[in-house]
């Protein structure tokens, strides 16, 4: 009985380190919850196409909201069973939507106060203290004890790391300070990662709820299958564009996996790839979405606000580099494919191209607007707000897509659900960012890594790139990217690398860390579909996107692929790294016309390499190993198509 017990509370200690169930709501709650959706939709489309406010303002009637769904929507552990909230998660959701009346009567006293000008009464405190702890109980059930763990070791720091030794002990600060400056300033949870969930990731999550519930999702996957269905590798190829196209609008590569592989893999796997590769490409051209414009998920959001770079030119400067990394996907799979000797689609599933754009073109009327929009100065929340517009118009075109009464009230549903987990990681990036900078963190951590690293730009890259990696195991990109922004860009930047480049460096290495083992969260969703060992398939993830693990150190070198420089700089940077990305392509997958040996492989792999490095030197040196390797390969394949030739020209030369 003793043991019985002691594992008892084991299990129940084990589950509190995860996350808890998503439930299924219905009857009372399930009004509840649409009836804040629908208020949050109202407020968020006014706001972003006509209203003004500042941003303490909106992000205290956004945050208590989304706060109070969190609760009713997940359990407290896997082990609560049952689709009704209990008596807990009720009280914890009463105490969300208190907190957000208490800020809306006294919003204006807030805007006008002077931050600790004046200590917090008691009803402050406890509203600041409540705050805190719902979004770290919020936090822990929407997304695991990952994040939230760092937000705990950052809190201790705060409180205790004036009794540390030497550099890093700071002065002390008491509870009213960090109250003050947490809760009712936008320095702590209200602040500018909280501000953009609140704008920008909510209309573009509603744009594209809105884009798929009137066909575009199906849009999607027929231009993908008229593009690749004819091609060897065809259904893997559909895997590559379709799933890179919903994650640009999802921006979670967990998401899109479940979302577009429950299709997609199964399909690859009927079609003869292996589980685990399967799993693989669709994490890998998932993970991308998050870095293809022009939506780009949340990361370009969160980049324009904190680093002070308009979206435009967010969005102009990661074109090239999205479309090389997946372009050495593409050419992965396809290798793979031929080595392999996969089949294509059947012709009757593959539709025509005529077809596909004659039923279809009208979906890209909203995606051709929200990009002209952008490009020409008009606000991402306006655009994204009448792209929206746009597309329930075009739903109204095409009778069986059309969006009427109950379509709104899936997508009600669908955009708060989606919404929760993105704006719990906000609030909590919003404590890590305050509880940083509150103690001088940021500054003492690059005093280490500029002394670790003696100075060296290429292993401060490095560092950071580790960083990115190790904050983004279980972490959603946006609080990865926020975090080592915090602490690695200032150092990044002091070494006279432009902020654009810096800051995209980060962000990609923050993508990639939901495809790097051993907490690849997006490989581990595609295990459960592919029916495959998730260590394995992020593996394979991270071989198929090999050439994003390269990019981000080219482009601090060279921003020539970022669309900089004189038009000779740009162009030859495009055309010696699209060889250079067919090179290390066909090296990782050991194909190119005939199969390659292993010394062919490494060779061809350093020349591809070089070919991406900036560079007259390697720029030469790797063209002419890509070429001789390249063409001693196709010769190699002449040969194997014609052993009858090779053998009378062996049997001529004798003699």
């Amino acid at each position: 009985m003793g043991s019985q017990k002691v594992e008892k509370e084991m299990g129940l200690f084990r589950a509190f380190f995860k996350e808890g169930n998503r439930r299924v709501l219905t009857g009372f709650f399930r009004k509840m919850i649409l009836t804040m959706a629908i208020i949050l939709t109202i407020f968020e489309v006014w706001l972003g196409a006509i209203g003004t406010m500042d941003l303490y303002q909106y992000t205290t009637v956004f945050y208590p909201l989304v706060l109070t769904a969190a609760f009713l929507q997940f359990s407290s552990t896997k082990r609560v069973k049952g689709q009704k909230p209990t008596w807990l998660d009720i009280f914890m959701a009463a105490m969300s939507l208190g907190i957000g009346v208490y800020f809306l009567i006294n919003i204006e006293l807030y805007l006008k106060r002077i931050p600790l000008f004046n200590p917090l009464t008691p009803l402050e405190m406890a509203i600041g203290i409540a705050t805190v702890l719902l979004t770290l109980e919020a936090t822990r059930r929407t997304l695991g004890f990952t994040l939230t763990s760092v937000v705990l070791v950052i809190l201790a720091y705060v409180f205790w790391g004036q009794y540390i030794p030497g550099a890093y002990s700071h002065r002390v600060i008491d509870y009213n300070h960090f109250l003050d400056d947490m809760v009712y300033t936008t320095n702590g949870v209200f602040g500018t990662p909280l501000g953009v969930a609140a704008t920008y990731v909510f209309l573009f999550v509603l744009f594209g709820a809105f884009f798929t519930a009137a066909g575009g999702g199906e849009f999607f996957f027929r231009l993908a299958a008229t593009i690749s269905g004819r091609s060897v590798g065809g259904p893997a190829k559909i895997t590559v564009i379709t799933s890179g196209m919903f994650g640009m609008i999802s921006g979670s590569p967990t998401a899109d996996v479940l979302t577009t592989g429950s299709i997609n893999i199964p399909t690859m796997k009927k079609m003869g790839y292996s589980p685990v590769f399967a799993g693989g490409v669709e994490s890998a051209a998932s993970t991308g979405g998050s870095i293809l414009p022009p939506i780009m998920g949340s990361a370009a959001f969160l980049m324009s606000e904190y680093a002070g770079i308009s979206y435009g030119a967010i969005v102009i400067a990661a074109t090239v580099p999205a479309l090389l990394y997946y372009l050495g996907i593409f050419l992965q799979v396809h290798f793979r494919s031929i080595k392999q000797n996969m089949p294509t689609l059947k012709e009757e599933e593959i539709p025509k191209i005529s077809d596909v754009f004659k039923e279809g073109w009208i979906y890209l009327v909203p995606l051709v607007f929200l990009v002209i929009g952008i490009m020409n100065g008009m606000t991402a929340s306006l655009a994204a707000v009448l792209a929206t517009a746009i597309v329930i118009v075009c739903s109204w075109v095409k009778p069986e897509y059309r969006i009427g009464y109950k379509k709104l009230i899936l997508i009600f549903e669908e955009v708060i659900e989606r919404m929760v987990p993105v704006t719990m990681a906000c609030a909590a990036a919003g404590i890590l960012i305050d509880g940083i900078m509150l103690t001088g963190l940021a500054s003492k951590f690059g005093t280490l890594i500029f002394s670790l690293t003696a100075g060296s730009l290429f292993l401060t890259l490095v560092a950071t790139a580790v960083l990115c990696v190790i904050f983004g195991m279980g972490m959603p990109v946006s609080s990865a990217y926020i975090l080592t922004a915090v602490l690695a860009a200032p150092l990044l930047i002091n070494m006279d690398i432009p902020a654009l480049n810096a800051h995209l460096f980060i962000v990609y290495y923050s993508c990639l860390s939901a495809i790097t083992p051993p907490v690849a969260v997006a490989a581990f969703a595609a295990s459960s579909i592919a029916q495959a060992d998730p260590v394995k398939i992020g593996l394979n993830a991270c071989k198929l996107a090999i050439v994003a693990f390269i990019l981000p150190f080219i482009f601090v070198y060279d921003p020539g692929i970022l669309l900089k420089g004189t038009w000779w700089d740009i162009a030859s940077s495009i055309v010696l790294s699209v060889i250079g990305v067919i090179a290390i392509a066909a090296a990782v997958e050991g194909w190119y016309k005939a199969r390659m040996n292993k010394l062919e492989q490494v060779i061809l792999l350093v020349g591809g390499i070089l070919l991406i490095a900036p560079g007259l030197i390697s720029d030469v040196i790797g063209l002419i190993i890509t070429v001789t390797i390249l063409s001693v390969n196709r010769i190699k394949a002449k040969k194997s198509l014609n052993p009858d030739k090779n053998t009378e020209d062996v049997n001529i030369l004798e003699a």
